[in-house]
């Protein structure tokens, strides 16, 4: 009985602590690379748009120089 008088379940078998602690452990497994191959992907998205963002910039300060006039 619990606290409040009610019947509880009976307390779990040690195949089924074995399963669910199976069941967690392989979903913390998959858990971690896809979490770091979101991160990197983030990451690289945000550092290649800075790239492109700082290329664009020295283009305009270049190209009137480098393009011929119309």
């Amino acid at each position: 009985m619990n606290a409040e008088g009610k019947i509880t379940d009976p307390p779990l078998t040690t195949e089924q602590v074995r399963n669910r602690t199976m069941v967690y452990a392989v979903l913390a497994a998959l858990a971690v690379p896809l979490l770091g191959a979101a991160a990197y992907g983030h990451a690289n998205r945000r550092l290649e748009r800075h790239n492109l963002a700082q290329w664009d910039a020295a283009w305009a300060d270049v190209a009137p120089r480098w393009t011929t006039s119309r």
